[in-house]
């Protein structure tokens, strides 16, 4: 038997969607874990395993280099390669060199997208051109400060660009300092809690609600307290009834979720009022109050917060596509370094680039 034989490199399958290099690094490694290849034993040269393999010398080299760099073999030079002195038999059961492999066709794949799906606009309408447009000019002009990591916070365009989109279109008057770019709804629930909760505050939800708010919430320990809607929005006296003491709620105010009713001016004052006098928070999930069958947009709650009580959550997901995974807030100027500390230790940013083409698509598309 030949030491390709031996190795199990005979058996190498250049159809596999594994490369070569990692397959013939498998099967080494599985040879000297089992002890086929003992420690200070020289392995086959590269350019000998290369030419009765009949592969180019660098698929080789390849698969020596990653043995060699987790501490199976060592270079000696002229004398070639070893398996590390005083390394100690593994064991345990070889590592097939298909798993790989075979794992990627069970890797779940995008189903087909159905229209009227809930939570997804009408993608087919998206001016793609546009945007690609644009995404190619942002590409093309990336600049060596582009590529560094992104603030936490949000880029600067991206922010001046929200807070004065939000000026026009949402009646709610902030400074660029205010919004904080997430990756997404459930971020900003995360960013929002974490920052002015702690574990076992009571939180009033919808009801029915968002599943996923209750969902962020109750894993991070706060408890719920469902509070009923009815065609004037949330029940502001029921949920002091409940729970008055509640340090956060949630509220869909422009569409509820999931009955479509607007919150009411009385509700809406009312659910301020409560705000204030409990020192609460109220999440205003605006995520897609944009739309609107008839007439202009309402106004957004924060617009009538005077007091400070209000963070404001906004989306990309339903006014452009949800594969962005784009979202923001907008925090009381009161709690901006709160925020900023929190968002240093906690936040994941998100790509500049993408950031960049969405200020784009925001200023011309």
């Amino acid at each position: 038997m030949n030491q390709t034989q031996r190795y199990g490199l005979s058996s190498l399958d250049p159809q596999a969607s594994m490369p070569l290099y990692q397959q013939i690094y498998l099967r080494l490694r599985n040879a000297i874990t089992d002890g086929l290849i003992s420690p200070g034993q020289r392995i086959p040269a590269a350019r000998a395993l290369a030419k009765e393999l009949g592969l180019a010398r660098g698929t080789i080299e390849s698969a020596y280099s990653l043995l060699a760099s987790e501490g199976y073999v060592q270079a000696r030079g002229q004398a070639g390669t070893v398996v590390m002195p005083g390394l100690e038999h593994v064991g345990g059961a070889p590592i097939p060199a298909v798993a790989v492999s075979a794992s990627l066709t069970a890797l779940p794949q995008h189903p087909p997208v159905a229209p009227f799906q809930m939570g997804l606009p009408a993608l087919d309408a998206f001016p793609r051109k546009i945007w690609a447009r644009l995404a190619a000019r942002c590409a093309r002009s990336t600049r060596v400060e582009d590529m560094v990591y992104p603030p936490l916070t949000g880029t600067t365009i991206l922010r001046e660009a929200i807070a004065g989109y939000l000026r026009v279109s949402r009646g709610i008057d902030c400074v660029p300092q205010q919004v904080f770019i997430t990756s997404g709804y459930r971020e900003t629930i995360d960013l929002v809690s974490r920052t002015l909760l702690v574990r076992g505050d009571k939180a009033w939800v919808e009801d029915p609600g968002y599943e996923p708010t209750k969902d962020v919430l109750r894993s991070l320990g706060m408890s719920l307290v469902p509070v009923t809607v009815d065609n004037e929005g949330i029940c502001v006296e029921q949920g002091k009834q409940l729970a008055a003491e509640a340090r956060l709620a949630v509220v869909t105010p422009a569409h509820q979720s999931p009955l479509s009713v607007s919150l009411s001016l009385a509700r809406r004052l009312a659910l301020l009022d409560w705000a204030a006098q409990s020192d609460a928070w109220i999440i205003e999930d605006d995520y897609d109050g944009e739309y609107r069958y008839l007439g202009r947009p309402l106004p957004a709650l924060k617009s009538l917060d005077g007091e400070g009580r209000v963070i404001y959550s906004g989306t990309f997901s339903k006014v452009m596509f949800p594969g962005l995974r784009l979202a923001y807030c907008v925090v009381p100027q009161g709690l901006l370094t709160r925020f900023d500390n929190a968002v240093q230790i906690r936040g994941s940013g998100a790509p500049a680039l993408v950031q960049a083409i969405v200020t784009a698509f925001m200023k011309e598309g």
